[in-house]
């Protein structure tokens, strides 16, 4: 009976696979943007007819806004991460001051080596925890898991409930060396800027040394080290005993990866078939209003336009330094003929003498951008915030914190939709002078405008149809003519023995 109502279901959304999948998604709940991009893509598969049950792992809920619910129709286990030493707890509020700070190359290495170590103790308990429940999982029979690849845990986890097919997703851009390797492409660090660099689309000399420095930092560097693998698998080898394949075999079962966003965003690359972009996931709200009253009435305030400033949801701004919050709250006063929109945790002094500036500890980010009166987006340039901007064809100032955010500004300005500030030199002066030329400056909206266009009028005209594609992929009886042969062993952080044998 359920497998009728499912394909009936299927057949509606003129979903051309035979059947409709039962989708285990294992989850980072490492914050809130992690946990709100998997709802979305919980919500697609759902709407697409799949059955969907999430594993999600709550360890680094930097911050917790309480706006990330959970899709109908869709289940989902949450498994609490405790670590031994709560000085971890601690370092991760270290790391949300760190990110308004200059972050120095000793603050990057302790912050690789803290998170490489919670990885790995939150393996260790995920993968000790109640077999009661890794029991109902099992019982759940699961065609396929889609799963982050921050690491490599989730393969075990996949591997213990039984699911034998994987795909890898992403929450950015970032294609890390890893997980490309597993599916047989190689990043060129000579032609394709790093994640965490701020390399542009033309790279210099200068450029690319500093880009192959980027890559090889990741071995022991930066927020997700690659040594943590190593360490992961041996903890896992330890677990399992020698008889049992290890975590860089399971990754044999990875049969493609999908990369959260739009292609065209992206700086450009050889991509595999197996290895695609997702476009836009989520559902439009049908039947509800985009936003509540009290947001109503502020948007529609008589003004000549809506500016929006928003840090994303992993920074916490109660750590935002008062030279951040004093410039622009000076440059802000010299836009008074606007409505702003700051979303800020904590009370600004001196903001009352601003009736046009109006302070939010929350907002419904995607919809307002949509809204007729919305001129500019003023952010740290996450990966979201870039394709929402993006999507909407607005333009925006972007002040990169952290992580890829120095990329996607790089990104921006490729499309020249976008000004950037440096985090480290802020005055109202400066900051009224980058939002300035981003609204007066006509090309600025005019690139917003052609960008959202070129998004918009994609080749394939089926919703989702990349995420269908990579579902089709993932389950074909033999995915091994649809992608390319993995690397040998001993290039991918196994022992160099049987990375001979397998070139032999």
């Amino acid at each position: 009976m359920y497998h009728s109502i499912c394909r009936m279901l299927c057949f509606l959304l003129a979903w051309n696979s035979s059947e409709c999948l039962k989708i285990l998604q294992i989850v980072p709940g490492f914050t809130n943007s992690h946990v709100l991009f998997n709802y979305r893509l919980a919500e697609t598969l759902k709407y697409l007819g799949h059955d969907v049950k999430m594993w999600t792992q709550m360890e680094m809920a930097m911050l917790d806004t309480g706006n990330n619910k959970l899709p109908e129709g869709v289940t989902e286990y949450r498994i609490p991460i405790h670590f031994k030493d709560t000085l971890k707890t601690q370092g991760l509020k270290v790391f949300q001051s760190m990110m308004f700070s200059s972050g120095d190359a000793y603050d990057l290495w302790w912050t690789g080596q803290e998170f490489k170590d919670m990885r790995v103790e939150a393996c260790e308990q995920m993968l000790n925890h109640d077999p009661k429940v890794y029991e109902e999982f099992s019982r759940g029979g699961f065609d396929v898991a889609i799963t982050h690849f921050h690491d490599i845990c989730p393969l075990a986890i996949a591997k213990k409930m039984g699911v034998q097919r994987v795909i890898w997703i992403t929450h950015g851009t970032s294609i890390y060396d890893f997980a490309a390797v597993q599916l047989g492409l190689r990043t060129q660090a000579a032609t394709v800027p790093h994640p965490l660099s701020s390399a542009g689309f033309s790279l210099s000399f200068w450029d690319r040394v500093q880009n192959l420095l980027w890559h090889m930092s990741l071995l022991d560097f930066v927020n997700l080290p690659q040594n943590l693998l190593a360490d992961e698998n041996d903890f896992y080898r330890n677990l399992m005993g020698p008889e049992h394949p290890d975590l860089w075999d399971l990754c044999g079962n990875v049969e493609s990866l999908l990369i959260n966003g739009e292609r065209m965003l992206d700086f450009p690359r050889h991509l595999p078939v197996h290895i695609a972009f997702s476009g836009a996931l989520g559902l439009p709200k049908e039947g509800k209003k985009a936003v509540e009253p009290w947001l109503e009435d502020i948007l529609n305030l008589k003004s000549d336009g809506l500016i929006v400033f928003s840090l994303g949801t992993v920074s916490n701004t109660t750590n935002m330094p008062q030279q951040m919050t004093d410039s622009f709250l000076g440059a802000f006063a010299k836009l008074s003929t606007y409505t702003i929109l700051w979303r800020m945790e904590k009370h600004v002094p001196g903001v009352e003498k601003l009736p046009h500036v109006k302070i939010v500890k929350w907002l419904p980010q995607k919809e307002i951008m949509k809204h007729p009166k919305m001129k500019l987006l003023i952010a740290h340039g996450g990966y979201n915030s870039l394709l929402e901007t993006s999507q909407a064809g607005v333009p925006a100032v972007l002040m990169p914190l952290f992580a890829d955010q120095k990329i996607n500004a790089k990104r921006a300005q490729r499309f020249g939709i976008a000004t950037v500030l440096d985090k480290l030199n802020l005055t109202p002066d400066n900051v009224y002078g980058a939002i300035n030329e981003a609204l007066t400056d006509p090309s600025y909206a005019a690139n917003a405008k052609k960008l959202s266009s070129m998004l918009t009028d994609q080749p394939a005209t089926a919703p989702f149809s990349s995420l269908q594609y990579s579902l089709k992929l993932a389950t074909a009886k033999k995915p091994q003519y649809f992608k390319l042969k993995e690397a040998p062993r001993g290039l991918r952080g196994g022992d160099t023995k049987k990375a001979t044998k397998a070139t032999s």
